[in-house]
């Protein structure tokens, strides 16, 4: 069966955009767990690109469908500010306004038409690997799952996220 792994990116130095030693290692041990994706693509951040080159050996495509949502300066600026404040860090800050949530929504509906593609192309027993971001994949999932978008009481932490199958059931993946 075709599967679609979506992971969060691994641990970052917010200041420099890039894996920490740790981030590093976690990505290594977490390599083991893959089987050898076909696809490979990444947000067009470095933390995850970096991410996906150590889970899977490859360079990853990059697809801006997998990036943070289009929010404007000012509110990444109150996402910012306010998420390690936030038990749930960025998606829980998303989900206290209206408009964050209209915006990160969009995201994760432009999220899955990447899923559907992906999963085309992939043959039978083929996997992908998607790295992408708690803001946008909180909002992929609950399309997914076809839940309500009033409230959020979940996040992803990092090199956390979900597989897909080829007929969009989807399970966790700790």
């Amino acid at each position: 069966m075709k599967k679609i792994y979506v992971l969060r990116h691994s641990n970052w130095d917010l200041d420099r955009d890039a894996l920490t030693k740790e981030g590093l290692q976690k990505a290594e041990a977490f390599r083991k767990r893959l089987d050898n994706p076909k696809i490979v693509i990444s947000s067009p951040k470095d933390r995850t690109i970096e991410t996906a080159k150590v889970l899977s050996g490859k360079n990853p495509v990059i697809d801006n469908r997998a990036d943070i949502p289009d929010f404007s300066d000012e509110q990444n600026r109150f996402i910012r500010e306010n998420r390690e404040f936030h038990p749930l860090g960025v998606p829980g800050v998303i989900f206290e306004k209206e408009e964050l949530i209209f915006i990160a929504k969009k995201a994760g509906e432009r999220f899955l038409e990447l899923l559907d593609e992906v999963l085309l192309k992939l043959d039978g027993g083929q996997s992908a690997l998607i790295l992408s971001h708690d803001g946008t994949m909180i909002p992929a999932e609950k399309l997914l799952l076809r839940d309500s978008f009033e409230k959020n009481n979940k996040t992803f932490h990092e090199l956390e996220g979900f597989v897909v199958d080829e007929n969009l059931n989807i399970r966790n993946l700790k």
